[in-house]
C-alpha cells in the first residue's frame, strides 16, 4: 500500500489540475489574433525571450517584478502542456527559485497574523482556482508543482526557498481544521492533488526532507493523526496519511531523530490507548498502522522508535485494537486489518538476538524432512509480538480474524521452516490451538487443520504431539463438525506417506476408528430397512462414518500389520454390513480389498456370496462388487482365490439370473431395469471373467476343463436378445447384391447415442463387442459401457482404408493395447474359447423381424472372425481351442444351406483352420456335408484358363435349391459326403455328383495346399513348441535328471528319471549327438544379444551352491554363428555374471561356425551336433545343418566333474539336467521367436549315413529310429535300428505330450523329478492346479540305463504349443486316398478332374503316408484306370499336376528326380492312356521323358527308375500302336537312347534288338534298294508297316541310336561288357543287317555296329573262328513270344541246335553284294586302320577317292604303330576288290564304279603300305593269298593282269 503512494520520478510532472474538463488551467498568454497556437519549440523560445526580459528588470520594484513573473507563468504552463511534460528551458533552475520564493511570500502574507481557522480558509482561497478573478495563487501552485516534477537541481532550488515547511503547515491546517461541506468547491480536488504531489516530490529529496523539520509542523501533524478528532477534515485525511507514509518510507535519519526527540511515538501511543475503545476499529487500526510504519521504516536505520514503541505499551495496544475486530461482523477482510497484521508479523522478526531452544524433534519423521540449524531466511526473534497473535486467536471468535491470524502464522513458516520449531518449542501455539479449535467456527477449523497439514505436505514434518492431541479431540468428539473436519485432515495426512499407517496404528487411532465403526455398524444393522435420510441429504453422522471408513482404507493400504489388526478386531462381519448402504459401499469394498492381501480367499468368498445373494433390483450393488473384484483380479493371488472361491460359477450364475432381461418388449420382472443397465452388468461380469483369465494359465485351464466356455455361451443365449436356432424349413432371404458393412462400423452404430438399430440387435452387437475385446484380452481394461472398442478399431480401419469412420456423437475412449497392431490379422487372440463362443452365437443373430439386417450382421461377424485368423499363429491357436468342432456343431444348418450368404465366409474360416489342424471325425463331418467352398484361390486358378477342346464351360449362377447327390463315397467306401449344389464355377450342365466333387475338391485344395515352402519338397508342418522372447524374455523346456552320477555309497533313491537300469553315466564315454528340427520365425536384434539356445546341459554337485554349464549349443545373434561349447561356466543370472564371462573362451573349448547364409526365416532346418570322443580328453565336434557339414574342429571333451571339482565324496552325487531355449535365470527380452520340432540326444557319435537318413525322415518323424523305412521300401522287409536302444538318451516331440501337474508327476514318476520341476516353475511339488505341459521321453520304454522322464515347458506367455494335424494328414484316418480317387471318379468335366487331381497332388506331395496307402490299395492302378475312362478331360494343366506328383515338374528350376514311382509307372508310362488325349499330350509326355532322362543331375536316377518300371519294353510295344504318328518316333527313339545311356541293361538292349530284326523283310525276294528313305515319315502309313519304306527309316534310326549308345563316352563300357553284349546278340544278329537285299543305309549302319565290336582283338578272333548262331533268339524268346501275338505273319522258328558261324567268311560274302556302296569301303578301311568308327564325321561324300584320302589324314597313327594294321580289314578290302573286279562290265565308261572303286582301293592300299611298310600284315600268308587271288583271278583278261603288275612288284 505504501509503495504505490510514492510517485516515480518520471511521473512527477503529471498535472492533476489538467484533468478537469471545461476548466481553463491558467490565464492564456497573448498571441496574434487570427493565428494558430504556436508549436512547443516556439513557445519555449518565446518564454526564453520573456524570461530574459524579466531578468533585465532587476532595477524595478518588487511589485513590478512579481507582476512580470506572474505574467510569464501562463506561457510557461502552456509550453509545458504542449510539450507533453518535456521542458526545454535552460533557465529552469532560476525560474524555479523565483517562482518558489514568490509562492512562499504569498503564502506567508496569507497566513501571517491570522488565527488557525482563518488562516485555513485564507490558504484555501489563495490556492483555489477562481475562474476569471485573481488566480495568482493557483498559477504559483501549479507552476511549482510542475517544477518539482522536473529534476533534482530544480527540486533543490524549490526546497531552499523554505516551501516544504510552509506546505506542511498548510497541510496541518487543512487536516485539523475542516471546512463546512458547502465551502468545498469542485476545483479543490485538483488543487489537493497538486498540493499533495508537490509534497511527495519534495519528500523524495533529502533537502526537502530537511526543510520539513524547520518547525514543529511535523510533530503536530503526526500527533494530530493519533488524536482522531471527529471534526478533522475527512477530505484531507487520506492525503495527510499518504504524505506521512512517504516521509516514513524516505527512511531519513533526521526525521526519525526528530520524531524521537519530539516524543511523537510515545504521545501517539498514549492517544491511541485512550481512544482505542471508543473509535471504530478500522480507524484505530489505520492510525496504528501509520505509527507502526514509522517504527518499521526506522528499524533498519535506528531501533530507537522500536524501543519507544515497546516501552510505550505498544503490544497491549495492538492486542486491544485487533480484538476490536472480534466485535465486528465482517463479510470481507478489512484492508487495515491485513496491514496491521502484516506489521505485527513483521514485529516478530525484530529482536536483538536469536531465540535459544533445544532440538527436540520426535522421530520417526518423513523421508524428506531435514531440521535446519542454520538461520537461513527470516526467523522469529520477538515472542511478545507473536503472543499478540496467539492471544488474539485464543480470545477471538470471528472467523475472518482467526483465519487471518492462522495465515499470518503460516507466513512465518514460509519465511523459514525453523520458525515453526522456534515457536512451538517456546510458546506451543499449535498445540494450544488444538484444544480450543472446537470452540472456533467451522471455517477456522478448516484453516487450522490445513495449517496442520502444511507441516506434513510442505515441511515433511510429523508433529507427533499435535497429532496425539488431534486424536484425543477425535476420541472425545466435543463437536461433531469439528471431529469431521479433524478426521478429514487426518485422512489426508494418512495418505501422504506409508509411515503414517504405522504412526496412527501405534497411537491407537486405528483401534479407535474400528471401535467407532463397530458401533455404527450395529446401529446400521438395527435400523436396516428403515432409513431416515436419503443418500442425498448431508448428514454429519453419515459423513463422519464415511470419513472413518475412508481413513481406515488409507491406513490399510500397503500395511499388512494394519490389516491384521482389523482382522483381529473381528471387523470383517461388521464391514460387510456397510456394503448394503451405497454411501459406505465404496470404502467398505476398499477395506475388504485390503484384507485380501492377507486372505484373498475370504475376500472372494464374501464378494461372490454377496453377488449371488443380491436381488434383481440391486444392480448398483452388483456393479460395485464386480468393480471391486476387477481390482483384486489384477494380482495372481486374487485370481487364484477367485477360482478357489467358486468365482467363475458365481459370475456365470449372475448371468443366468439375467435370463430374459434383454427381450423386447421386456418381461414384467425386468421392466424397471433399462437395457443399458443390464448391458453394463453384463460388461462388468465379462470384464471380471476376462481379468480372471488374463495371463493366468491355471484359471484358463480350469475354465476350459470344466466346460465353462460352453456354459457362458448358454447363459448369453438366454439373455433374450439373441434369436433361436433356425429351423430346417425357415425361408432364407437373398441379398447377393448387398455388401455387408464392416463389423467395426456396425459396432460404432450400436454404441452411438442415437442408434437406429432395433434394441435386441443393438444389444447383440454390444455383447459381441464385449466378447471380441475379451478374446483379444483387453476387455478387463474397460470400466464403462461408453468405452466403445471403436477407438481401437479405428486404427485398424484407418490403416486398411485410410479413412475415419468414427461416430460424431459417440464419446469413446481409446483402450490401451497389449501390443502394437495395425491389422486384425496381427491381433493377438488371448482367449480363443471366447471366439468359439462368438461362433456359436453366430446363428442366433438371426431375427425374423429384421432378416436382411440380421444376415448382414452375421456376414459381417464372419468376415471379422476370418480377419482374426489371417495369421498362422491365430489359426493354430483357434485349432487348439476346437473352433472347427464348434463350427460343425453350432453352424450345421448354415453349412448345409447352399444359398446362405453366410456360408462362404464360414467355409473360408473352416479351410484356413483345417490347413493347420483338424480332427479326423470333424473332417469326416465336413466332407459329409458336401459343402461347396467359396470361390477361393483354387477356383480362381480353375477359371483362369479355358479348356482347349471347348466341351465344358463355367456358370456363375447359383443353384435354386440344395439337392443331395452322391459324393466321393461312390468310389471310396471310407468317405460318404452328401454334397449340395451351390454357387461356384461349374460346367454348364454338370451332374450332381460332379458338382459335389468339384466343390469338395476345392475345399480340400484350400485345406491341403502346403503353407510352408521347404527347400527340398513341400511338407506338412510338424507339431512344435514356440518360444517368443519378446513377451517375458524367457521360455524353455526343462529336462530333469538327464543323468545322475552317483558316488560309491550314494543311495539309489536320490536319482530321478525312469527305467529299471543303473544310473546313466555322464559324460558319455563314446561321445554324444544332439539332433533337432527348428524354425526361426524372427531373428533377435544384434543389440539385444539374446542367443537362440538349442541345448544347455547343467551339472550340480550335491552339497555345493553353484551349478555349472558343461555343454551348450546356441546360435549367436551377432553374426548368426553356431556356437558349440564344452567349457565349464557358472550357471547364474545375466546381471550377476562378471564381465570377463564375455571374453574369449578357454582354448579348445568352443567351436564357432557362421551359418547365417544357410538359415532362412520361416523354414524348418535340421541341426545335428556330433561329438566324437577320442583319446584322453579330446573330441571331434562336427556340426551339420540340413544334412550338410558346416564346421568341425578338435576340442576338449566334457570334464568328469563340474566346475573346479576334481573329486567327489563317496556319498555325494552329481545331478545333470538340461534346457532347450532360454531359462528363467537368463531372462532378457528380445524380438527372437523360434520353434522347436523334435529333439534327440544320443550317447554316441552317429555316422554320416545315419544322419542322412534322419534328415530325410523330416520334422514330422516321431519315433526312436529303431525301425525306419524309407519311402518306397517294402514294409515287410526287415530293418535294423539306426541307433542302439541303450544309446538313445531322450527323444522329445509334441506328439508324445500331455498336460499334467506337479503332484501327478510326483505320483506317476518320482519325487525327485517332481521337486526339480516344481523348483524350476516356482511352484510347490505338491501343486495339483498349475498345468504342467510335459513332453514325455519317447525313449522311456527302451532298454538301457535310467533316462529322463522328458521335458516340461517353463514360461507362461513366451511358450506356445501346437499339435499339427492338417487335413492332408487327417485324411489318412477316414479313408485317405480312397476319398481322393472317388473325387476323380465323379469328375464329368476338366474342371472337376483338375480339382480332384490337384487335391491328390497336394496330399501326395506333403504326406508320405498317403503314398503308402495308395500303394497298399493299388491306388495308382485305379487312378490310371479312372483317367483312361475319362481321357477326354485330360489337358495340359492336369498333365502338369501329374508330373508334379511324380516329382519331375520342376525341370530347370529344381530337382527333376522321380519321387513317386507309382505315378510314373502306372500313369506316366501308361502310353495307352495318353495316346488318345487331347492337346497332343502324348508328345508332351515323350518330350518330358527325354528331358528328365538327359538331366545331368537326376538323369541316371530317373533312368534307373524307368528301367524298374519297364519303360523300354512299353515303348517298343508302343511302336506297333496304329495310332502312333511318325512325328513321335524320333522322340521315342531319343527316350530309348537316353534310357540306355542312363541305365544300361542287356535285357533292354535285346528288346530293342529284337524289334530291329522285326523291321527286316521275312524274305530276300524283294530288294529294299530302290526304296527311297528321305527321313520324313509318311503320316498316312503306320510306323511299323513292313510295306512302307519308312520301316527302313525306323530301323536305321534304331541302329544309329544303338551305335551312339554303345560308342557313347557317357557309358564308359568296359571291354568285358562290350564282349558280353556282342555275345548275347550273337554274330548272326549283326550279319542280318548286311544281307544283300537290304537298303544300303541299313547295311552301312549294321556294318558300323558290327565292326565297332570287332575292334576288340579278342572278339575278332572269336568272330573269325566262329560263334554259335541264334543267341539273340534264345535270349529274347520270352519277348518274342509276347511280340508274336501282335505280328500278322509269323517267321519260322529257328533251329535250336548249336551252329558255329564263321563270321568273316559270311561277312565277306555279304559285302560282296554291297561293293557298289562307297560308304562300305570307307567303313572297312577305317576298321583296317584301327580307327574308331565314331570319328567318321564331317567326311567328304563326293567320291570314294576323297573319302579314303580324308581317312588317311584323320586316322590314328599312334594306334597303328602300337597295334598294327587290322589284318581282317585288309582281307575284307581285298575280297571286296575281288568281288568288284569279278563284276560283269556295264560298259558305262571309265567313270563307272566298277573301274573307279578298285583303283581307289588299290591306291589307298599303296599309300598305307608306303606309310607303314614294316607292318606284319603285309607279310601275312592270308593277305598274300587273297592279294594273289585278286591279282590273278581265274579267267581274267591279260590286260587286267598287266595293269596290276606294278602293284605286285611293289608288294614283293
Amino acid at each position: 500500500m505504501e509503495a504505490k503512494d510514492v510517485p516515480k520520478a518520471e511521473d512527477r510532472a503529471e498535472d492533476p489540475g489538467s484533468k478537469n474538463k471545461g476548466q481553463p488551467d491558467v490565464a492564456q498568454p497573448d498571441f496574434p489574433r487570427g493565428g494558430q497556437t504556436p508549436g512547443p519549440t516556439t513557445l519555449w523560445e518565446m518564454l526564453e525571450r520573456k524570461f530574459l526580459e524579466y531578468q533585465q528588470q532587476a532595477y524595478r520594484n518588487p511589485a513590478e517584478r512579481q507582476k512580470s513573473l506572474l505574467n510569464l507563468l501562463p506561457l510557461f504552463l502552456k509550453a509545458w502542456e504542449h510539450s507533453v511534460g518535456i521542458i526545454c528551458f535552460p533557465s529552469l533552475a532560476k525560474l524555479a527559485e523565483d517562482v518558489s520564493n514568490q509562492l512562499v511570500q504569498e503564502i506567508q502574507k496569507v497566513l501571517v497574523g491570522k488565527p488557525a481557522e482563518q488562516a485555513r480558509v485564507a490558504a484555501g482561497q489563495f490556492l483555489r482556482w477562481k475562474g476569471d478573478a485573481d488566480q495568482d495563487g493557483y498559477l504559483l501552485l501549479k507552476s511549482v508543482y510542475v517544477l518539482t516534477g522536473t529534476d533534482s537541481e530544480t527540486l533543490g532550488r524549490v526546497a531552499e526557498s523554505g516551501l516544504p515547511a510552509l506546505l506542511l503547515q498548510c497541510l496541518y491546517l487543512f487536516f485539523v481544521f475542516p471546512l463546512e461541506k458547502d465551502e468545498l468547491f469542485e476545483s479543490d480536488a485538483p488543487v489537493q492533488r497538486m498540493f499533495v504531489q508537490m509534497l511527495l516530490n519534495l519528500c523524495s529529496d533529502a533537502q526537502g526532507l530537511e526543510g520539513l523539520l524547520s518547525g514543529n509542523e511535523l510533530q503536530s501533524l503526526v500527533i494530530a493523526t493519533t488524536c482522531l478528532r471527529e471534526h478533522s477534515c475527512s477530505f484531507w485525511k487520506e492525503p495527510t496519511f499518504c504524505v506521512l507514509k512517504a516521509i516514513s518510507k524516505a527512511q531519513n535519519l533526521s526525521i526519525f531523530q526528530y520524531l524521537q526527540a519530539m516524543d511523537c511515538i510515545k504521545i501517539s501511543l498514549q492517544n491511541l490507548s485512550r481512544l482505542a475503545d471508543t473509535l471504530p476499529a478500522p480507524e484505530v487500526s489505520e492510525v496504528v498502522s501509520l505509527i507502526l510504519g514509522f517504527v518499521k521504516d526506522s528499524y533498519p536505520v535506528s531501533s530507537a522508535l522500536f524501543l519507544e514503541f515497546e516501552n510505550g505499551e505498544g503490544y497491549p495496544l495492538l492486542l486491544k485494537v485487533l480484538l476490536r475486530y472480534d466485535e465486528l461482523t465482517q463479510s470481507d477482510v478489512d484492508p487495515h486489518l491485513e496491514e496491521l497484521l502484516g506489521l505485527v508479523v513483521w514485529l516478530t522478526t525484530c529482536g536483538r538476538s536469536e531465540l535459544k531452544v533445544f532440538d527436540s524433534v520426535t522421530y520417526p519423521q518423513l523421508e524428506g524432512f531435514k531440521f535446519h540449524h542454520e538461520t537461513s531466511g527470516v526467523t522469529v526473534k520477538n515472542l511478545q509480538a507473536f503472543q499478540v497473535l496467539q492471544n488474539v486467536f485464543h480470545k477471538a471468535s470471528d472467523p475472518v480474524l482467526c483465519t487471518k491470524v492462522l495465515l499470518s502464522i503460516k507466513t512465518m513458516w514460509t519465511w523459514n521452516a525453523r520458525n515453526f520449531f522456534l515457536l512451538e518449542w517456546t510458546l506451543q501455539p499449535i498445540s494450544q490451538f488444538v484444544e480450543i479449535v472446537p470452540l472456533k467456527p467451522t471455517p477456522v477449523q478448516v484453516h487450522f487443520f490445513q495449517l496442520l497439514e502444511a507441516l506434513v505436505f510442505e515441511m515433511h514434518y510429523v508433529p507427533h504431539e499435535i497429532l496425539r492431541k488431534v486424536q484425543r479431540l477425535i476420541k472425545e468428539s466435543p463437536e461433531p463438525l469439528c471431529t469431521l473436519v479433524a478426521l478429514q485432515s487426518v485422512l489426508r495426512i494418512a495418505g501422504a506417506d506409508p509411515l503414517f499407517t504405522d504412526i496412527f496404528r501405534d497411537s491407537g487411532l486405528l483401534g479407535l476408528l474400528l471401535a467407532q465403526l463397530r458401533k455404527q455398524a450395529k446401529i446400521l444393522r438395527k435400523s436396516a430397512g428403515n432409513k431416515e435420510s436419503s443418500p442425498g441429504v448431508q448428514d454429519t453422522e453419515r459423513e463422519l462414518t464415511c470419513v472413518m471408513l475412508r481413513t481406515v482404507v488409507t491406513l490399510l493400504k500397503g500395511s499388512v500389520r494394519n490389516a491384521v489388526v482389523l482382522k483381529d478386531h473381528g471387523m470383517v462381519p461388521f464391514i460387510k454390513i456397510f456394503l448394503d448402504d451405497e454411501c459406505y459401499r465404496g470404502a467398505s469394498l476398499s477395506i475388504l480389498e485390503q484384507l485380501s492381501v492377507i486372505n484373498a480367499e475370504e475376500y472372494m468368498s464374501i464378494i461372490v456370496g454377496a453377488l449371488c445373494s443380491s436381488t434383481q433390483g440391486e444392480l448398483p450393488l452388483k456393479l460395485d462388487l464386480l468393480k471391486s473384484v476387477l481390482r483384486i483380479l489384477e494380482t495372481p493371488k486374487g485370481r487364484a482365490a477367485f477360482r478357489v472361491s467358486s468365482g467363475f460359477n458365481g459370475l456365470l450364475s449372475l448371468l443366468s439370473d439375467l435370463e430374459g432381461s434383454l427381450q423386447d418388449p421386456p418381461l414384467q420382472m425386468w421392466s424397471v431395469v433399462s437395457p443399458s443397465q443390464t448391458l453394463d452388468l453384463v460388461l462388468h461380469t465379462l470384464c471380471a471373467l476376462s481379468a480372471a483369465l488374463h495371463l493366468d494359465p491355471v484359471n484358463g485351464d480350469f475354465f476350459r476343463r470344466n466346460g465353462l466356455f460352453e456354459k457362458l455361451a448358454e447363459d448369453l443365449c438366454l439373455l433374450g436378445c439373441f434369436g433361436v436356432l433356425e429351423e430346417e424349413s425357415a425361408p432364407l432371404q437373398s441379398w447377393e447384391d448387398m455388401k455387408a458393412r464392416p463389423f467395426a462400423d456396425l459396432l460404432s452404430v450400436a454404441f452411438s447415442s442415437a442408434s437406429p438399430l432395433p434394441p435386441k440387435i443393438q444389444s447383440c452387437l454390444q455383447i459381441l463387442s464385449f466378447l471380441d475385446s475379451m478374446a483379444r484380452g483387453t476387455l478387463h481394461l474397460r470400466r464403462d459401457l461408453k468405452d466403445s472398442p471403436r477407438a481401437m478399431q479405428e486404427l485398424v480401419v484407418d490403416a486398411q482404408r485410410g479413412e475415419a469412420n468414427s461416430d460424431p456423437q459417440g464419446n469413446f475412449k481409446q483402450w490401451p493395447d497389449l501390443e502394437d497392431r495395425m491389422d486384425d490379422g496381427d491381433a493377438v487372440i488371448m482367449h480363443p474359447g471366447v471366439l468359439c463362443i462368438m461362433v456359436s452365437l453366430l446363428p442366433r443373430l438371426y431375427h425374423e423381424d429384421h432378416p436382411q439386417l440380421s444376415e448382414e450382421i452375421q456376414c459381417s461377424l464372419a468376415s471379422h472372425i476370418q480377419s482374426l485368423v489371417k495369421s498362422e499363429k491365430n489359426r493354430q491357436v483357434m485349432c487348439e481351442a476346437g473352433m472347427l468342432r464348434t463350427l460343425m456343431t453350432s453352424c450345421h444348418k448354415v453349412l448345409t444351406t447352399g444359398s446362405s450368404p453366410l456360408q462362404s465366409g464360414l467355409i473360408r474360416i473352416f479351410e484356413k483352420l483345417a490347413s493347420q489342424a483338424i480332427e479326423p471325425d470333424v473332417l469326416r463331418q465336413f466332407l459329409g456335408l458336401g459343402i461347396p467352398p467359396p470361390p477361393s484361390a483354387a477356383a480362381k486358378i480353375l477359371n483362369s484358363s479355358h479348356v482347349h477342346s471347348g466341351d465344358s464351360g463355367c456358370s456363375g449362377s447359383p443353384a435354386a435349391a440344395p439337392v443331395p447327390a452322391e459324393g466321393p463315397a461312390a468310389a471310396a467306401q471310407d468317405a460318404s459326403p452328401c454334397p449340395v449344389v451351390t454357387q461356384a464355377s461349374r460346367p454348364s450342365r454338370p451332374s450332381q455328383g460332379s458338382t459335389t466333387a468339384l466343390q469338395t475338391a476345392l475345399s480340400l485344395i484350400s485345406m491341403t495346399s502346403p503353407r510352408n515352402l521347404q527347400p527340398q519338397r513341400a511338407a506338412l508342418a510338424p507339431s512344435f513348441m514356440e518360444f517368443d522372447m519378446s513377451v517375458e524374455g524367457y521360455g524353455c523346456l526343462f529336462i530333469p535328471t538327464l543323468s545322475t552320477v552317483m558316488g560309491t555309497s550314494t543311495e539309489y533313491s536320490i536319482s530321478g528319471g525312469i527305467g529299471t537300469g543303473a544310473a546313466r553315466s555322464f559324460p558319455p564315454p563314446g561321445g554324444l549327438t544332439f539332433s533337432c528340427w527348428f524354425l526361426i520365425s524372427r531373428h533377435g536384434a544384434v543389440l539385444e544379444g539374446h542367443p537362440l539356445r538349442f541345448l544347455t546341459l547343467v551339472r550340480h554337485l550335491a552339497r555345493t551352491e553353484q551349478p555349472f554349464v558343461c555343454f551348450s549349443v546356441s546360435l549367436c545373434p551377432d553374426d548368426l554363428s553356431l556356437v558349440v561349447s564344452t567349457e565349464e561356466k557358472e550357471f547364474q543370472p545375466l546381471d550377476v555374471m562378471e564381465p570377463e564371462d564375455d571374453s574369449e573362451p578357454s582354448a579348445g573349448c568352443q567351436l564357432r561356425v557362421r551359418c547365417g547364409q544357410l538359415l532362412a526365416c520361416g523354414q524348418w532346418h535340421h541341426l545335428t551336433v556330433v561329438v566324437t570322443k577320442e583319446m584322453k580328453r579330446n573330441c571331434m565336434v562336427s556340426t551339420y545343418l540340413d544334412g550338410q557339414v558346416i564346421g568341425s574342429a578338435k576340442m576338449l571333451y566334457i570334464q568328469a566333474l563340474p566346475g573346479p571339482f576334481l573329486s567327489m565324496d563317496p556319498s555325494s552325487f552329481v545331478d545333470v539336467y538340461g534346457y532347450i531355449a532360454t531359462p528363467r535365470v537368463w531372462k532378457q527380452k528380445s524380438s527372437l521367436i523360434w520353434r522347436l520340432g523334435s529333439a534327440y540326444l544320443f550317447e554316441e557319435a552317429i555316422s554320416v549315413e545315419t544322419l542322412e537318413v534322419i534328415n530325410k525322415l523330416g520334422p514330422r518323424y516321431c519315433g526312436n529310429f529303431q525301425a525306419v523305412l524309407d519311402q518306397g521300401e517294402d514294409p515287410g522287409m526287415e530293418v535294423t535300428p539306426l541307433v542302439a536302444e541303450e544309446r538313445v538318451s531322450f527323444g522329445l516331440h509334441i506328439a508324445s505330450s500331455s498336460v499334467t501337474s506337479a503332484a501327478d508327476i510326483r505320483t506317476a514318476y518320482n519325487e525327485v523329478d517332481s521337486r526339480l520341476i516344481a523348483k524350476e516353475m516356482n511352484i510347490s511339488s505338491r501343486d495339483n492346479t498349475t498345468p504342467v505341459f510335459l513332453l514325455r521321453n519317447c525313449a522311456g520304454h527302451l532298454s538301457g540305463s535310467l533316462r529322463t522322464i522328458g521335458a516340461v515347458a517353463v514360461g507362461q506367455l513366451g511358450v506356445r504349443v501346437f499339435h499339427s494335424s492338417p487335413a492332408a494328414s487327417s485324411l489318412d484316418f477316414i479313408g485317405g486316398p480312397a476319398i481322393l480317387l472317388g473325387l476323380i471318379s465323379l469328375a464329368t468335366d476338366d474342371h472337376t478332374m483338375y480339382a480332384a487331381v490337384k487335391v491328390l497332388h497336394s496330399v501326395l506331395t506333403s504326406n508320405v503316408m498317403c503314398d503308402r496307402l495308395m500303394q497298399h490299395i493299388c491306388g495308382y492302378q485305379i487312378m490310371a484306370f479312372l483317367l483312361r475312362k475319362k481321357t477326354s478331360f485330360l489337358n495340359h494343366r492336369i498333365f502338369q499336376l501329374i508330373l508334379s506328383i511324380a516329382g519331375t515338374a520342376e525341370l530347370g528350376f529344381g530337382s527333376s528326380a522321380i519321387t513317386n514311382v507309382g505315378v510314373f509307372q502306372h500313369i506316366l508310362c501308361n502310353f495307352e492312356l495318353w495316346m488318345n488325349a487331347a492337346d497332343n499330350l502324348e508328345l508332351s509326355l515323350f518330350s518330358h521323358l527325354v528331358e528328365i532322362l538327359q538331366s545331368p543331375r537326376d538323369g541316371p536316377r530317373n533312368a534307373e527308375v524307368a528301367h524298374q518300371t519297364r519303360l523300354i519294353p512299353k515303348l517298343v510295344f508302343h511302336f506297333n500302336e496304329p495310332g502312333l504318328t511318325p512325328s513321335k518316333m524320333p522322340t521315342i527313339i531319343a527316350i530309348l537312347g537316353h534310357q540306355l545311356r542312363g541305365h544300361f541293361s542287356l535285357q533292354d538292349l535285346l528288346r530293342i534288338g529284337l524289334f530291329v530284326v522285326y523291321t527286316l523283310k521275312p524274305s530276300s525276294s524283294v530288294s529294299e534298294r530302290p526304296i527311297c528313305v528321305d527321313g520324313a515319315p509318311d503320316p498316312s502309313v503306320p510306323a511299323g508297316s513292313q510295306t512302307s519304306g519308312k520301316t527302313i527309316w525306323l530301323r536305321n534310326q534304331l541302329l544309329e541310336m544303338l551305335l551312339s549308345v554303345i560308342s557313347s563316352s557317357q557309358l564308359h563300357l568296359s571291354s568285358e561288357t562290350k564282349e558280353e553284349m556282342f555275345l548275347n546278340l550273337g554274330p548272326d544278329w549283326f550279319l542280318l543287317f548286311v544281307q544283300a537285299h537290304l537298303h544300303p543305309s541299313s547295311v552301312v549302319l549294321g556294318l558300323k555296329l558290327l565292326l565297332h565290336f570287332l575292334s576288340s582283338p579278342s572278339l575278332r578272333a572269336r568272330f573269325k573262328d566262329g560263334l554259335p548262331a541264334g543267341c539273340w533268339v534264345e535270349r529274347s524268346s520270352e519277348g518274342v513270344d509276347i511280340m508274336m501275338e501282335s505280328l500278322q505273319s509269323h517267321p519260322p522258328v529257328p533251329d535250336q541246335s548249336p551252329c558255329l558261324l564263321p563270321g568273316f567268311r559270311v561277312l565277306s560274302d555279304s559285302l560282296a553284294h554291297h561293293v557298289h556302296i562307297p560308304e562300305v569301303y570307307l567303313v572297312v578301311s577305317t576298321f583296317f586302320l584301327q580307327t574308331p568308327l565314331t570319328e567318321l564325321v564331317d567326311r567328304p561324300k563326293d567320291s570314294l577317292d576323297a573319302m579314303l584320302q580324308w581317312l588317311l589324314h584323320k586316322h590314328h597313327k599312334e594306334e597303328v604303330l602300337r597295334a598294327g594294321l587290322c589284318m581282317e580289314g585288309a582281307l575284307l578290302l581285298l575280297e571286296m576288290l575281288k568281288a568288284t573286279m569279278s563284276q560283269p562290265s556295264t560298259g558305262s565308261g571309265d567313270g563307272a564304279w566298277e573301274r573307279t572303286f578298285p583303283a581307289s582301293v588299290l591306291q589307298f592300299l599303296g599309300l598305307v603300305h608306303s606309310t607303314y611298310p614294316q607292318d606284319p600284315a603285309w607279310r601275312a600268308p592270308e593277305f598274300l593269298q587273297t592279294l594273289a587271288a585278286v591279282a590273278f583271278p581265274l579267267g581274267a583278261p591279260k590286260l587286267q593282269v598287266r595293269s596290276k603288275r606294278p602293284l605286285f612288284a611293289q608288294k614283293t
